[in-house]
């Protein structure tokens, strides 16, 4: 019998992501950050926090066709892009519930987090996210149970809308880095942590770095590092910050 015939692109991995329907800025990251021979492919989970009382737990109802439909590419690993909805508990156990409905590895943002800081032996963080305030108390409550301290949290909020989950997008980068920065500075704060798939952070990362001398990781570059490393590609990225640069 033959042997299959090679892949013309995602000859190195293809790599799924799984992110809430409003969301428009992870996919564009992936692909950024995104090596040769690595392929980026998409599916969408039905997000709508002005028809539904509790979106997240309806956006996990779709859980069953998102998967089945994610599945379909043949995907080598799968990268749940939602920091809020898999910020509980502990994530192995999390993730090892959706490897295990998938059928493939499967890592989540929130999970992503906790390696992130893991990796920087980082305890004591500042958080910045584009959330309403009862999503930081949530995300507080996970990394404290996950041996992490949030020294400090900060939601910037420049559009209403932002308090239904929508145009977090909208965040502008420079002020992202001067708020980050302000509170990566204190003598407290061991890393900075940008909470949100949906917030651009590629820039600013690096700028926050050089800025306060220590290492910021954000919900996409901490999915895509863990997502990249579980799908066996381990090269450095340069420019993106010292998560990617340096683990």
């Amino acid at each position: 019998m033959s042997e299959a015939p090679a892949r013309v692109y995602g000859a190195r991995a293809r790599m799924a992501l799984m992110v809430p329907s409003v969301n428009t800025v992870a996919e564009t990251e992936f692909w950024r950050l995104a090596p040769e021979g690595l392929t980026v492919h998409t599916s969408r989970m039905p997000f709508y926090a002005d028809r539904h009382e509790k979106p997240f737990d309806e956006m996990e109802s779709h859980l069953p066709r998102v998967i089945d439909e994610v599945n379909s590419a043949l995907p080598d690993v799968i990268a749940y892009g939602c920091t809020a909805s898999s910020a509980k508990g502990n994530p192995a156990d999390y993730e090892e519930l959706l490897s295990a409905k998938i059928g493939k590895p499967t890592v989540t943002a929130a999970g992503a987090l906790v390696a992130a800081l893991n990796a920087f032996g980082a305890k004591r963080i500042a958080l910045v996210t584009p959330y309403p305030q009862a999503i930081n108390d949530k995300e507080r409550v996970f990394f404290a149970a996950n041996g992490i301290e949030v020294v400090e949290d900060e939601s910037i909020i420049v559009d209403d809308s932002q308090m239904q989950f929508k145009n977090m997008n909208r965040v502008p980068v420079a002020l992202l880095i001067e708020r980050a920065s302000a509170l990566g500075r204190r003598d407290d704060v061991d890393m900075v942590v940008l909470s949100c798939c949906d917030m651009p952070t590629l820039e600013a990362i690096p700028a926050i770095e050089a800025a306060i001398g220590k290492p910021v990781t954000s919900s996409t570059q901490a999915l895509f590092w863990r997502a990249a490393r579980t799908a066996g590609i381990s090269e450095a990225i340069p420019g993106r910050g010292r998560l990617l640069a340096e683990n």
